[in-house]
């Protein structure tokens, strides 16, 4: 009985010991078909588990896991477009990626332990980049069909409300910019695989820093424009121009100007045709020379002058460049018209204003005017009626003085000196003539002059002491 005690006892502990070798003798089977040939056991290649994989194997796994790797892109805490990094033209070099593994697989190999330790291994890797791929999985339309806001520019404009020029900041919108949706795009998945170019869903802002910013913003500049603009506008609006015509004036008003002004933008100019239109109305109504005249004579008879050559003329285009820049002044002016053509002196739209010499042919008459008085009226003697001796017919100013003065002509062959000498037109002129033994009546037609006009001494002096360069004589 205790024999087969023992050899029972002996026959369980062979078992167990085949067991144990037949057990062991497995382990190292297992872990010999574990690790030969592959990557062995519990190991990982950034944080993507290869472990009991080929070389082969783990680069196709590691290159789908890359590929497939989820990239959203996240506005205003919502999800607007999802794609893939093998979409956005995003892989790894093959080979490269192999090359590294091989290598890891041999080092393994050479270093297999029979209870390996949790191992990660981040190798160095090569991304490569299709970028047209790029551009087409980026393009615009893949960001919903919502209707995006254009940016809007810092700008200068006039507020016709507040009559004044106001500086409107630039207002960003959310249309997106391509380039920087790319260069957004290539940032932030550079920064992911600088952590981990493996992992998690990688999420791209789609913010203000893709959007199409304004291509002008406000500045201390554009303030200091505004400011200058509103300052000559106050200035325009505070001038008056009141145009002198002898004791009746013309007033420009601010009311008036300030239709001419022409606010646009960021500028302000005057309106020129309407200043222009301004002028000329000026001109049409208070010109008095070059166009006929409406004349009443000391006899009451009204007639016309028409070779009128004495009055005002305004001088258009020299009234525009001054009024232009009495408008910028800020202040009240008050001046007469530029003039390219003056007159004696002028009350309105009388230029003679009660001072003027007037000459009847057919009465061979003079009448001598000073501010409304009749200084002298004397009987005349003038041109003999014959072709090249008439006196004109007319309106000039008496275009100088002289005393005494030789009276010459080579045509007609004379020399003689007078006393006082008064020329108005194509040399004919006032002046004594002691040679006559009378005046008036029909004198003229038999003993008339060469055009001027015949005068006693004392009338001539008279007239001479009464009247200066530029006065108006009047013949008709």
């Amino acid at each position: 009985m205790e024999k087969k005690s023992i050899s029972r006892k002996t026959l369980v502990l062979g078992i167990c010991i085949v067991a144990a070798v037949v057990a062991v003798a497995g382990l190292f089977g297992y872990t010999y078909m574990a690790d030969h040939n592959t990557l062995g056991r519990k190991i990982s290649v950034s944080g993507l588990d290869v472990s009991r994989l080929t070389a082969e194997q783990a680069e196709e796994k590691i290159i789908s896991s890359f590929e497939n790797r989820t990239v959203v892109f996240q506005e205003n805490d919502q999800q607007v477009y999802s794609t893939t990094l093998k979409n956005l033209g995003y892989s790894l070099n093959k080979d490269a990626l192999l090359e590294k593994l091989n290598k890891l697989q041999k080092q393994r190999e050479e270093n297999r332990k029979l209870f390996p330790k949790e191992e990660n291994v981040d190798l160095e890797y090569q991304i490569k980049q299709d970028e047209e791929q790029e551009k087409q999985a980026l393009n615009l339309s893949n960001f919903g069909d919502k209707e995006r806001k254009a940016s809007i520019d810092a700008s200068i404009s006039y507020d016709k409300e507040k009559k004044e020029f106001i500086l409107t900041k630039q207002k960003q919108g959310n249309e997106i910019d391509e380039d920087k949706l790319l260069t957004t795009v290539d940032t932030t998945l550079d920064a992911a695989f600088d952590t981990a170019f493996l992992g998690d869903v990688i999420t791209v802002p789609v913010n203000k820093h893709v959007y199409v910013s304004p291509l002008v913003t406000a500045t201390e500049d554009m303030q200091n424009k505004v400011d200058s603009l509103n300052a000559q506008l106050a200035k325009y609006r505070k001038t008056t121009v009141t145009y002198t015509f002898g004791s009746e004036t013309v007033v420009l008003d601010s009311d008036t100007i300030d239709s001419w002004l022409k606010a646009e933008g960021e500028t302000l100019s005057v309106d020129e045709e309407a200043v222009k239109t301004y002028i000329s109305d000026l001109a049409n109504k208070y010109n008095t020379i070059y166009v006929p005249r409406a004349f009443h004579t000391s006899t009451g008879t009204d007639i016309t002058i028409e070779g009128n050559e004495y009055g005002y003329r305004i001088d258009q285009d020299g009234e525009l460049a001054q009024l232009l820049e009495d408008l910028k002044s800020g202040t009240a002016v008050t001046r007469d018209p530029i003039y390219s053509k003056t007159g004696y002196q002028r009350n309105g739209t009388d230029d003679l204003a009660g001072s003027y010499i007037e000459v009847s042919l057919d009465a061979q008459h003079l009448w001598l005017y000073k501010d409304g008085n009749l200084v002298t009226e004397t009987d005349i003697v003038s041109g003999k009626p014959v072709k090249g001796r008439e006196t004109y017919r007319g309106a000039w100013p008496i275009a100088y003085k002289a005393s005494p003065y030789n009276l010459t002509s080579a045509e007609y062959g004379y020399n003689v000196k007078v006393n006082y000498w008064m020329p108005f037109v194509y040399g004919q002129g006032l002046h004594d003539a002691t040679w006559q033994s009378s005046f008036g009546g029909n004198r003229y037609k038999t003993n008339g002059s060469h055009g001027c006009i015949n005068l006693p001494k004392d009338q001539a002096a008279t007239i001479y002491n009464t009247i200066d360069a530029g006065y108006p004589i009047i013949i008709y």
